[in-house]
């Protein structure tokens, strides 16, 4: 039974989650990251099924300006969240990181600022 659980969840979907617990957890703790505002929120990691390459998907509270630079900080400390987390997690290799921007929050940014500027519905009885 046990045996049959683990194979509904791939192992590489167990360390994509345990990399997103812990890079999201590393982040403010970085002093390469210090000076770019709000830090990013990590949304997903997207793990190569041969675990040879890991993208970080990463979002921002106040919108998409900050992304470019965002990203590039990320990648300069790439290095040193790798061996972080080679020290903490028992795997035999950490993979390379890759970190890219995830805009799927600002879609439903953008839709929830379009929605609140609809008129009111009518009141039922009215018209």
């Amino acid at each position: 039974m046990h045996v049959a659980q683990q194979r509904s969840y791939p192992r590489s979907e167990r360390i994509a989650h345990l990399l997103q617990s812990e890079i999201a957890g590393l982040l403010p703790h970085l002093h390469g990251l210090t000076g770019v505002g709000l830090l990013p929120s990590i949304t997903e990691v997207r793990l190569a099924a041969d675990l040879r390459q890991a993208t970080i998907l990463f979002s921002l509270m106040d919108g998409p300006e900050r992304a470019a630079l965002v990203q590039a900080r990320l990648q300069d400390v790439a290095g040193e969240i790798r061996q972080i987390l080679g020290k903490r997690l028992h795997l035999r290799r950490i993979p390379p990181l890759q970190f890219a921007y995830d805009p799927r929050f600002d879609h439903d940014a953008e839709m929830s600022a379009l929605l609140a500027q609809l008129p009111p519905a009518p009141e039922e009885g009215e018209g």
